[in-house]
């Protein structure tokens, strides 16, 4: 088959040259060039014998196999042979070449890497081989492409083309090779079903000195130094000092007493004990057993008098000053759950009779544990942030997340609609130049609507030495019904909107856009995160503390100094400093976010609802 085809053998992929490469190092006899997405494309071409091996060395292994259209060379293929010669028929052999570059595997590697970005790829959910290049295209809906002249790698759309429409009218395909067919049933929605679960903690210390030290201020009449300074006085100094928490004392919920406390009596003369002097007159039992059974048996019985005498007593009540430093190390340990429960439904012609069958619905269900919590493999920051947060999903970084399984229920969706082939047969000067990053219009009266465009999903060249040269082309036609998508701000819950900063206040209300454009969903700042109240980002000495309680202070204690048996009275109201603090381990919290998504709008690219 002379001419208009020629065939180059070359060492390695090069440009091509048409003073070099137009020669016909091999008679090709007939060929076929074909490619289906997501795959390389192959040449087969039926040669003369060489009666040699092919893979000897110092054989040139690859080759450039290219046209003259009349005017002016077209490069059409350059691949490398992948195997032995086949199919001898008398002179003849037949010869297999793969449109695969060299160092595929690095340069699709190196391509995935480029792709790794939010929300279209997020390795809170990944839950498989997170170095697996092909996870990357899940949100995308798109395939790898390889280029069959340049071997270029890069990756084209499941429904729209990047190079531009291709029309192929009725006077230019073959009238009895135009073939419509159906490939699967699409899917009317996809249910998302995603859990999250990781644990809230923190670490963090709370200094309660001046809480105590303005409460206690109000059991006394004195002031005696500033709130910082920590002091506070009683008449049961000595034992409140003793009973003090001491630094590494463990206490229930997560905290424990900070090295740093302290209870001491003060010793500078500033602070010298003043005393209350106080004499009182009192029987003391023991002195006389006759009047301790009568006392015994009847306190107020008048019998005892004559019986016993009563003593003078003379004691002291000192006011002591105590410094005290009072810090607690606070480390939280709390269980979260956040799920995510949403249905995005396809916006599609009423292919389906039962929408509602299994087979109709496709479904998405992740569940990954601290993933949210440990740094992520490509940028090695921890997604949440701080671990302190009380919700990941409804942040910045929570709302990528959220994306991206919206993304992935969208290619699910898409590339389900696309359920209609259609497949045609064009000469080839016409369909030489098809590629897999084109659509093509077919244009057919015997078609719904008298057309069908759709992405070329693959494609067959074929040319044989008597003469039948031509390209079968196959698009794939989505079933959608066109439109779009708008997002919305929502309204302000605090103050007019305008009036603060942007991102200052919650809106309720609000609808977000993905970035693909085509999917909007209900904002999870409308949802109530399932929580105590207990703010770790902003926890201090009164969120921390649910109670904090001065019992018997230095008023209390001075009131009965003057009562009939003051040591016994004092014995009562020893001074108590009573905290109480929030749990901040052995807790469980679960959030469910159940936003609504607006119908996915799909491309129309056949009219099967035409007149």
């Amino acid at each position: 088959m002379a001419g208009p085809f020629h065939f180059a053998w070359i060492a390695a992929p090069v440009a091509f040259d048409p003073l070099v490469h137009l020669v016909e190092d091999e008679q090709i006899r007939d060929l076929t060039l074909r490619q289906q997405e997501g795959e390389f494309a192959s040449l087969q071409i039926t040669v003369i014998n060489p009666f040699e091996g092919l893979l000897g060395p110092g054989r040139r292994q690859w080759c450039w196999l290219s046209w003259h259209d009349g005017t002016a060379p077209v490069a059409l293929f350059c691949g490398r042979l992948t195997g032995v010669a086949e199919s001898v028929d008398g002179e003849s052999v037949r010869l297999q070449f793969t449109a695969r570059p060299p160092s595929y595997e690095a340069l699709r590697n190196a391509l995935a890497a480029t792709l790794k970005v939010l929300p279209y790829w997020d390795p809170v959910w990944i839950t498989g081989d997170i170095e697996d290049a092909d996870n990357v295209l899940a949100t995308y809906g798109a395939r790898w492409h390889i280029d069959r002249r340049s071997l270029a790698l890069t990756v084209s759309d499941e429904l729209i083309g990047e190079d531009g429409t291709l029309t192929f009218g009725e006077a230019d395909h073959t009238y009895d090779d135009v073939s419509v067919s159906y490939t699967g049933v699409p899917l009317s929605q996809v249910d998302i079903d995603a859990t999250l679960a990781w644990t809230q903690g923190g670490t963090g210390t709370i200094d309660l000195t001046e809480r105590i030290y303005n409460e206690a201020l109000k059991h006394s009449d004195f002031i005696v130094a500033h709130p910082s300074s920590g002091i506070i006085q009683s008449m049961t100094g000595e034992g409140l000092a003793s009973d003090w928490p001491e630094g590494g004392a463990s206490l229930d919920g997560g905290w424990t007493v900070n090295n740093a406390t302290y209870c001491e009596e003060l010793t500078d003369r500033l602070y010298t004990r003043y005393d209350y002097h106080v004499v009182y007159e009192a029987y003391t039992t023991g002195t006389d057993e006759r009047a301790d059974e009568i006392l015994a048996e009847d306190e107020g019985n008048l019998a005892a008098g004559w019986f016993h005498s009563d003593d003078w007593w003379a004691v002291d009540f000192p006011i002591y000053y105590l410094k005290q430093v009072t810090k607690i190390d606070w480390e939280a340990d709390r269980s979260r759950i956040e799920t995510i429960k949403s249905t995005v439904l396809a916006d599609i012609q009423p292919l389906v009779a039962e929408a509602g069958l299994d087979e109709n619905i496709g479904k998405i269900t992740v569940n990954a544990s601290d993933t949210v919590t440990e740094p992520d493999a490509i940028t090695g920051d921890m997604p949440i942030g701080d671990i302190r947060r009380k919700s990941y999903l409804d942040t910045d970084r929570g709302q990528a997340s959220v994306e991206y399984l919206l993304l992935l229920a969208r290619a699910q969706l898409r590339l389900a609609a696309r359920v209609v082939e259609v497949e045609c047969k064009v000469p080839w000067g016409i369909g030489v130049g098809v590629t897999l990053r084109h659509n093509a219009r077919i244009v057919d009266y015997r078609l719904p609507g008298g057309e069908a465009v759709g992405k070329v999903t693959a494609y067959e060249m074929s040319a044989s030495g008597a003469g039948e040269h031509s390209v079968t082309v196959t698009i794939g036609c989505a079933i959608g019904r066109g439109g779009t998508v708008a997002g919305q701000d929502g309204e302000p819950t605090y103050v007019e909107d305008g009036y603060v900063a942007s991102g200052y206040q919650v809106m309720t209300g609000a609808k977000l856009v993905t970035p693909s454009g085509d999917l909007a969903y209900q904002a999870l700042s409308d949802f109530e995160i399932d929580d105590d109240g207990v703010d770790l980002l902003t926890l201090d000495e009164y969120s921390a503390v649910e109670s904090l309680e001065v019992i018997h202070g230095l008023k209390e204690q001075a009131k009965v100094i003057n009562s009939a048996d003051p040591v016994e009275a004092m014995r009562q109201l020893p001074t108590q400093i009573c905290v109480q603090l929030v749990p901040l381990t052995d807790q469980e919290f679960e959030t469910n976010f159940t936003p609504s998504v607006d119908p996915l709008p799909i491309p129309r690219t056949i009219d099967l609802e035409a007149a």
